[in-house]
C-alpha cells in the first residue's frame, strides 16, 4: 500500500473552480481500481491551501489513474487555477 499527499494553494477568487474541478476529480478516482481512498483536505485556518491525500493498493494502481483521460484533462484545468506542489509518495513500512 503507498499514500500520496499534494499540497495545493489556490488563490481565493479561483478557489470555487478548484473545488468544482477537484470534485469531479474526486468522484471519478474513486471508482478506480486499487484506489483505497482520495480525498481533499482544506485548511482550517486558511482555506486557500489544499491538500490532497491519496492511498492506492500498490504503484502500478497509482501510475495508471495517473494516464487516465479524466485525471489528465483535470489536471490539466487545476493547473491554470492553482499552485500545486510536488507529490510526496509514502510506503506503508509497518
Amino acid at each position: 500500500m503507498i499514500r500520496v499527499v499534494v499540497p495545493a494553494t489556490v488563490p481565493v477568487s479561483a478557489l470555487p473552480r478548484a473545488l468544482e474541478l477537484y470534485r469531479e476529480l474526486v468522484e471519478e478516482t474513486r471508482t478506480e481500481t486499487g484506489c483505497i481512498s482520495y480525498e481533499l483536505l482544506q485548511r482550517a485556518d486558511d482555506p486557500t491551501r489544499l491538500l490532497l491525500v491519496e492511498e492506492w493498493e500498490s504503484r502500478a494502481h497509482l501510475d495508471a489513474h495517473t494516464r487516465t483521460p479524466h485525471f489528465v484533462r483535470l489536471v490539466a484545468l487545476l493547473d491554470e487555477v492553482e499552485h500545486a506542489e510536488p507529490a510526496v509518495i509514502y510506503s506503508k513500512v509497518l
